[in-house]
């Protein structure tokens, strides 16, 4: 639909008009919507009505001053300090001693894996240590039915919460939370399964500060339980959260959402990544010569493997849709008019399947696309690519989600041929 209209935006309206979209696939309505007119677009209520189960007032549902107080507590846990930290120190742990020995142990016995669920054991791990400073090994653990309860809670969770935000809140839903009952009753009980261990998290979080005299940077969770201390007084944030409960469930919207974002997300990517490259055994090969010319794993020059991530990602963006709430009456670069209240959305999947935007081969896998004359990586506009978000509220890990998956893709690379589907 979106490549059928000239500007590459569409209008929605909900049954009985219950609400009313604009989904645009347009770089410069994106960057309307992301960057010129930011402060018009917000989450709004429905959104935080619709996910407040899930990630109560954690930065990704936040809006207004409590948005930016966590955005720039958040951005010291990103810094290039913490990057090397994670590099050097995560994903040595992370990479070298579990998740390649899992491989290995793969190819010996010749047994297929479901390298998706290994993607996210792995990723989920990362983010518990790197995020929380606190151990998890789900990818060893593979057959314990906690680690299982707790992944299928937040597919759970996460699809019904997803749902219920592309629809306004109706008497029926109200009735099934009053009664517990139907999708209410499954999002409460996978919700519980969260919060446990998110309080697990903040838990150990709490002995291990009082257990240890690290003077190192510390990590996201232990900036943001600093900025909850009451004996120092808190600050601006902790001022929106006065009761010692009011602290400790923001400290669990905290760990759920990040949680949320480094889960599935590099997942993913990776999962997609693996599986394009099976398919084009031209771009597999010139990966693999590329890793294996730095057998010291230095990720750094890789720029083909660097283009061949960012490529899978155009074609099978991690978070292939997005949207927020207008704040007043405005009006798209297109002359498209957005009314107050309306859904503002663009669509990072359907942009990277336009041929206005990339061409005749639109629909290829095409790593060459992004790279320059010299062979090195050339990246796009964030309107044009807006797989991590633009403007104000553009993803902070990206980095580190990129360092993540070109050090993951090398080492596997270089050990192992992938064959999708167990075939070969």
């Amino acid at each position: 639909m979106l490549r059928a209209s000239p500007s590459s935006t569409i209008e929605a309206w909900g049954a009985l008009g219950a609400s009313h979209a604009v989904t645009t696939a347009d770089p410069a309505a994106v960057d309307h919507l992301l960057r010129a007119s930011f402060a018009n677009y917000n989450r709004g209520a429905q959104f935080r009505a619709a996910q407040s189960d899930l990630i109560g007032d954690g930065l990704f549902g936040a809006d207004g001053r409590l948005w930016s107080l966590q955005r720039k507590l958040a951005s010291y846990a990103f810094s290039s300090r913490s990057l090397r930290r994670f590099t050097e120190d995560v994903l040595t742990v992370h990479l070298g001693r579990r998740f390649l020995p899992f491989l290995d142990a793969a190819a010996g016995s010749g047994e297929a894996v479901d390298l998706q669920e290994a993607l996210r054991r792995f990723a989920f791990d990362n983010i518990c240590h790197v995020a929380f400073g606190v151990e998890s090994s789900t990818l060893l653990e593979w057959g314990d039915p906690r680690h299982q309860a707790l992944f299928a809670a937040f597919d759970t969770a996460v699809e019904i919460s997803f749902m219920r935000t592309l629809n306004a809140p109706t008497p029926v839903r109200k009735l099934t939370k009053l009664l517990n009952i139907g999708q209410s009753r499954r999002l409460r009980e996978a919700v519980g399964v969260i919060d446990d261990h998110a309080m697990s998290v903040i838990e150990a979080k709490g002995v291990s500060q009082r257990n240890s005299r690290d003077e190192g940077d510390p990590d996201l969770l232990s900036r943001f339980m600093a900025a909850m201390d009451e004996e120092d007084g808190g600050g601006d944030l902790a001022a929106m959260f006065p009761t010692p409960e009011a602290r400790r469930r923001f400290l669990r919207d905290v760990v759920v959402s990040f949680v949320l974002a480094g889960k599935d997300t590099t997942t993913s990517a990776l999962t997609w990544f693996f599986w394009l490259l099976a398919a084009n055994p031209r771009c597999e090969q010139r990966v693999h010569d590329e890793v294996s010319r730095s057998p010291d794993g230095n990720v750094k020059g890789m720029h083909y493997l660097h283009a061949a991530i960012t490529e899978a990602m155009r074609l099978y963006p991690p978070v292939p849709f997005n949207g927020r709430i207008a704040v007043a009456d405005d009006v798209l670069p297109d002359g498209t008019v957005v009314r107050a209240g309306w859904f503002a959305n663009y669509s990072a999947y359907a942009m990277g399947r336009m041929e206005k935007l990339w061409g005749e081969n639109f629909m290829e896998f095409a790593p060459e696309r992004w790279l320059g004359d010299s062979g090195e990586f050339a990246p796009v506009d964030a309107a044009r690519y807006p797989v991590f978000h633009a403007g104000p509220r553009a993803c902070l890990g990206k980095e580190m989600a990129y360092m993540q998956m070109k050090t993951v893709a090398s080492a596997v690379l270089r050990r192992v041929r992938l064959n999708v589907g167990g075939t070969g």
